[in-house]
């Protein structure tokens, strides 16, 4: 009994889930509380990032997110994110590298020291200190 009735619980909640992908605007679209309504909350301007439900809406309204909004899009006309990344231009962030002291080819001098914690927790802020020395 207890198997059977979480099996039903375990399909209830996959039947529940609505999954969104990411589509690119290709118009403003008007955003409303719900599918038969005719009050706008938004507009969502033309190429803007938005979540589509994977859902089927009713009468040609599709699920949208944006940002902190979550309503209804009439027909909206939109771009699949595959078809959009290809071309978008996308660069990478910089890698830093993790360090804790600062490179400098000369002996002598000071070295910039990154905050760390020791083993014992105490917190040591970032400082400077002297190079070590060269022997």
């Amino acid at each position: 009994m207890k198997k059977s009735l979480l099996y039903l619980v375990l399909l209830l909640s996959v039947i529940s889930c609505t999954n969104y992908y990411t589509v690119r605007l290709q118009e403003d679209t008007p955003l409303y509380y719900s599918s038969d309504s005719s009050k706008s909350v938004t507009t969502i301007p033309k190429d803007t990032e938005v979540f589509l439900s994977s859902k089927a809406g009713k009468k040609n309204y599709s699920k949208l997110k944006w940002g902190n909004y979550y309503g209804w899009a009439y027909k909206p006309s939109y771009t699949a994110y595959s078809d959009y990344s290809k071309t978008s231009s996308y660069s990478s962030p910089s890698v830093r590298s993790s360090s804790s002291y600062s490179s400098q080819s000369n002996s002598g001098g000071s070295v910039h020291v990154k905050g760390y914690t020791r083993k014992d927790g105490t917190y040591i802020r970032p400082h400077t200190r002297s190079a070590p020395r060269r022997r």
